[in-house]
């Protein structure tokens, strides 16, 4: 058998590795190219809900209102949360009362009166040791008996005992309150001030308001209705902070960075696109979602890619249609 002559083996194989050559630069990816992705938009959206149940007073919005931070939503009964603060304040006023009651120490009457019951009962003790005195004096001249005397020393006794009680109300009253009292009636205020504020508190969530402002999308319930804790009464949006969630595959994801510009359009504006910026890049990879329209699709690996949509004052790009996003060549 005749072999071929490397004269011809050579070529074949020199034209082979340029086919490959030429075929692998045809189809490598441009590292330098656009990446081109779809996904839907979405947007800051919150279920406003009451943190205790009860049944809506009001609900002050319908869908489609514009709200700003802070506006009133809705609003439930409260009359168990009223009473629990007014009682709280009622207490709280008490206390304070007292606080400064002490602070101020002992009024003028108050001293007066101590000043006067501490000089009669010094003139009842020199009274009784008058008294006393005079008793032992006719005792030992056997003029009372020893019955008699002994009731003068008693009536001594307890007038001494009077006048020591006298004196030391007279001090207390001049002295004022210790000063362990007044701190623990401090205290008691604190605490009352205290209850007071978380009364207000659970009052205030009788309240519901926008944590920001933007557009009411449901309104899930009406006057009369007994909600539960938790449950929603409206939803809002937030038409400002809307983005589009798409999936870049990760031989690509490497050219993907935060701050990157790209371009947003969508089939229902044909010819119109509008300026996004990628704000979010998953850290882990995943097999890309179910809503994958092909099987083959499904079973790669990707990484969730959020970009910010930032030029689209008229609303063009609502909430829920997919949009089509070209995340263009740019530095951070």
């Amino acid at each position: 058998m005749k072999r071929p002559s490397p004269r011809v083996v050579v070529p074949v194989v020199v034209l082979a590795a340029v086919l490959a050559l030429v075929l692998w630069w045809a189809a490598r990816p441009d590292i330098n190219g656009p990446i081109e992705a779809s996904g839907t938009v979405e947007a800051l959206e919150a279920d406003l809900a009451f943190r205790a149940g009860g049944t809506l007073r009001s609900v002050l919005v319908e869908e489609g209102d514009p709200v700003a931070a802070g506006d009133t939503i809705a609003t439930r009964f409260a009359d168990e949360e009223e009473a629990a603060r007014d009682a709280a304040a009622a207490g709280a006023e008490a206390a304070e009362q007292r606080l400064a009651e002490l602070l101020h120490g002992a009024r003028p009457q108050e001293r007066a009166q101590a000043e006067a019951a501490h000089a009669a009962a010094a003139r009842r003790l020199d009274e009784a040791r008058e008294e006393a005195e005079r008793a032992r004096v006719l005792f030992a001249g056997n003029a009372i008996s020893e019955r008699e005397r002994d009731r003068a020393e008693t009536a001594l006794a307890a007038a001494q005992a009077d006048a020591v009680r006298a004196r030391e109300q007279l001090d207390l009253v001049r002295e004022g309150p210790r000063a362990e009292q007044v701190a623990a009636q401090r205290a008691l205020a604190d605490q009352a001030r205290a209850g007071v504020a978380q009364a207000q508190s659970m009052l205030d969530r009788a309240t519901l308001t926008a944590p920001f402002a933007g557009v009411v999308t449901i309104r899930h319930r009406d006057p009369g209705e007994t909600v539960a804790a938790g449950a929603p009464v409206v939803t809002i949006m937030d038409p400002a902070d809307r983005w589009v969630r798409i999936y870049v595959r990760e031989d690509a994801i490497g050219r993907v960075r935060i701050g990157q510009p790209a371009r947003i359009e969508s089939d229902a504006y044909p010819g119109r696109s509008h300026e996004g910026r990628v704000t979010f890049i998953s850290q882990e990879a995943e097999f890309t979602p179910s809503n994958v329209q092909t099987e083959e699709e499904r079973i790669k690996l990707v990484y969730e890619v959020k970009v910010r949509i930032t030029s689209d004052p008229e609303g063009v790009l609502k909430v829920g249609p997919p949009a089509d996003v070209t995340i263009l060549p740019g530095a951070e």
